[in-house]
């Protein structure tokens, strides 16, 4: 080895013989290092293939879940259809079935049954024969009858019924849930809609377009371990895989890897060992499914897989062993012409550092200008002169001009409107200060005209260029902050006006205390009514029957006159009672579903025989024919109607127009209300009455014509109905009163439970 290494020192070749020693090593290196980077992207390519193959099986289990899920929404609909117990006779609930049906069934093929509570079949769209069957026994049937309101059942498979072919089959369900019309209003069960659903059709819809590669394919096994799709080997669907018999392992070896998938135990792709002894990619993904899971596989030879790269793993080789082979030539022949170039390398030498320098100092400057150009900061720098001598893009673009037109020019000959003073202190100031004091300034969001159609604003820098000590120029750098500026001002616009929303709902709650303040006192005023009616009641009872009494035995004619008098004034007296009591306790309501129109036309049509209904009062009508019905009592709110349209009628006693008018709105919380407006063409109500039109006894009318009750029972009826009642007035034009009724389809709790406890009031 010594005497080797000696020759080699000898002859001068000591050096490029070492170099060609250590490429030989380091390329052999590289080839025992390419070989295992072939190994490992090989694996890495099989991983990442597998995940893809998960990707496929979860998307098949997504597209199942959600077809089934679809399936349940469009029986669902079917479920709450109005008459939908009645699908056999009525021709447009059939319709409406049929076309839900016809929706499903372009998807998989599917029957829809509605079943009614005993378990009869009321519709049937595949045979109209099973019509009238029954299915109480089911066991479907039986669990469905425990489900809640909008749940559902999805059975395991069953069996296809005989003469259907092979095909499984397995039924999605929910209840049909009606409110009772009893004395508890409830939803009781009245039956089931339920779809059969072909596991074909799912297996046809989902899995067979499935393609993994050119090979692979999705395939479907239930977590009992029973074999429901496989598109290579259709003859072993519906065996199981715990009860194997010699046929199953013509192709399979074991199914181990499969038992891990069922139970959970194996990754949810790898690397498997399937058909024929081939070795496979397989991913799985499962989806619960009525008591069982369905479990998705997507598998592809791995051979397929990999094959690409055995095929570059090969080039590669071949290409390693060709370069081994032409760098050992190339070491040789380097070898002998070594010498002979080393003397013209050594002359070349001095030349080529002098290029290389020259090369360093161009490639410093491009690298320079590269990091000034590619920087997102705006950069200018000004020589002592305020001439421009370097500038970049983004600055450029800022200044609206190309960077050859602003190269060379003054600083302020850019800016089309001059620059405004920063806090006072005009900007060629501290150009100047920053070029003979050295100092550095920052100016913040400076505001910039006339460049661009809106003004811009930019935080700048201002810095002394010091190169040996000494100033000679200024570095301006500038961030544009016009987004942010815009946004603080927006942010400022948008609390003033939240200060204004706040003030307003602060308005709205006052007026609400207002009229809860209202409230108190009709119920102490309610109250005090009581007593009074009570106190008045039984000594007017014993007044009017001796004064009857008397009547029948008056002989002359100004007795009898008198004894009249006093029982006219008697039953005037007997009707103020009498709607006291009703102001201080409401008579018992009889609350439930109401259409507000065909209340307000029968009251209307009861008015039109009132004596004041004069030939000079005009009567129109402006109905909304599509609004909600609402849960009320009839016979209160119809007083309401009426006492508020005869308060019209006597606010115009020389005629006019009274407009009725009905319509769906929205109140202040943003709920549906059905607002009921009597306008008529009346004196008006002036300012200082109108906070007293509610108040009990309160009345403008003559002497006799009026108790002052009218107005505060309506108002009662309205407010226990959880309403409203709106007045708005001009003096000389009319009156319009709104009254507002929610849309509710379930009775007033506080009504219904005064109701029960006090069923004679």
């Amino acid at each position: 080895m010594f005497r080797i290494i000696r020759s080699l020192r000898d002859r001068g070749i000591l050096a490029p013989a070492g170099f060609v020693l250590a490429f030989l090593i380091i390329l052999s290196l590289i080839i025992i290092l390419g070989q295992f980077f072939h190994q490992t992207l090989q694996d890495e390519m099989a991983d990442q293939f597998n995940r893809q193959q998960l990707l496929l099986a979860q998307e098949i289990a997504i597209n199942v879940e959600g077809f089934l899920d679809h399936v349940y929404k469009d029986i669902s609909v079917i479920s709450r259809l109005p008459d939908i117990e009645r699908v056999a006779r009525d021709a447009r609930t059939r319709s409406v079935v049929e076309g839900i049906h016809f929706h499903i069934e372009s998807d998989v093929l599917s029957t829809i049954r509605v079943v009614g509570r005993d378990g009869t079949i009321l519709y049937d769209s595949a045979s109209p024969g099973r019509e009238g069957g029954n299915l109480a026994q089911t066991d479907y049937f039986r669990k469905a009858r425990s489900l809640k309101k909008h749940e559902r059942i999805v059975t395991d498979l069953l069996e296809q019924p005989a003469g259907k072919g092979d095909s499984k089959q397995f039924i999605v369900a929910t209840p049909i849930y009606r409110w009772s019309s009893g004395k508890e209003y409830k939803a009781e069960f009245n039956g089931i809609v339920l779809a059969v659903l072909s596991m074909d059709g799912i297996t046809q819809k989902f899995l067979a377009p499935v393609k993994s590669g050119a090979r692979g394919y999705a395939w479907m096994m239930d977590s009992s371990g029973a074999l429901l799709y496989h598109p290579t080997q259709p003859q072993m669907v519906g065996k199981n895989l715990y009860h194997t018999d010699q046929t199953c392992f013509q192709c399979h070896r074991s199914f181990d890897a499969e038992k891990l998938m069922i139970e959970g135990k194996a990754e949810t792709f790898g690397y498997y060992e399937a058909p024929g002894g081939e070795n496979k990619l397989a991913a799985y993904y499962k989806v619960p499914v009525g008591s069982r899971s369905w479990i998705f596989v997507v598998s592809a030879p791995y051979s397929e897989v990999i094959a690409l790269m055995h095929k570059s793993r090969i080039f590669y080789s071949l290409l390693i062993v060709s370069i081994f082979i032409t760098t050992l030539a190339a070491s040789v022949i380097s070898l002998v012409t070594y010498k002979k170039k080393i003397k013209a390398e050594e002359k070349a030498m001095h030349l080529e550092n002098q290029r290389r320098l020259e090369q360093e100092i161009v490639i410093s400057k491009n690298y320079l200008e590269n990091i000034i150009e590619n920087t997102r900061t705006n950069l200018m720098v000004l020589d002592r002169d305020l001439i421009v001598k370097t500038i970049n893009s983004a600055q450029a673009k800022i200044l609206g001009k190309d960077r050859g037109d602003i190269l060379g020019k003054p600083f302020f000959s850019l800016f089309a409107e001059p620059l405004k003073p920063y806090n006072g202190i005009p900007i060629e100031a501290l150009l100047h200060k920053t070029i003979t004091g050295g100092r550095s300034f920052e100016v913040n969001e400076y505001r910039i005209a006339g460049i661009h159609p809106d003004p811009l604003y930019l935080d700048m820098i201002i810095s002394p260029l010091l190169i040996a000590g000494e100033v000679t120029g200024i570095v301006v750098t500038s961030s544009n902050v016009t987004k942010r500026v815009l946004l603080e001002a927006a942010l400022k616009k948008y609390t003033e006006d939240l200060e204004v929303r706040v003030d307003r709902e602060v308005e709205l709650h006052r007026k609400l205390a207002q009229q809860v303040i209202h409230s108190e006192k009709l119920a102490a005023l309610g109250r005090l009514a009581a007593g009074v009616a009570h106190e008045i009641g039984n000594p007017l009872t014993s007044i009017s029957t001796f004064a009857q009494l008397l009547r029948e035995m008056a002989t002359d004619e100004f007795s009898q006159t008198g004894l009249d008098t006093i029982n006219k004034h008697i039953q005037r007296i007997t009707d103020i009672v009498r709607q006291m009591s009703t102001f201080s306790r409401p008579a018992a309501t009889d609350v439930k579903m109401l259409q507000v129109n065909d209340i307000l036309q029968s009251s209307l049509d009861l008015m039109r025989l009132d004596k004041r209904m004069k030939n000079t009062i005009d009567l129109r009508t402006e109905l909304d024919p599509d609004l909600p019905a609402i849960m009320a009592d009839e016979g209160q709110i119809a007083q309401v109607f009426i006492n508020i349209f005869l308060n019209a009628l006597d606010a115009m006693p020389d005629g006019g127009v009274v407009t009725v008018r009905t319509r769906l709105q929205l109140n202040e919380q943003g709920l549906d209300m059905i607002a009921v407006s009597f306008s008529d063409t009346g004196t008006g109500i002036p300012a200082d009455v109108m906070e007293k039109i509610f108040d009990p006894f309160f009345t403008t009318k003559e002497s006799g014509k009026g108790t002052g009750l009218g107005l505060s029972v309506s108002y009662n009826i309205v407010k226990q109905f959880r309403g409203d009642i709106k007045v708005e007035s001009e003096i000389g034009k009319g009156t319009t009163f709104t009254i507002l009724l929610p849309v509710q389809t379930e009775p007033i709790k506080e009504l219904q439970h005064a109701t029960d406890e006090h069923p004679g009031r």
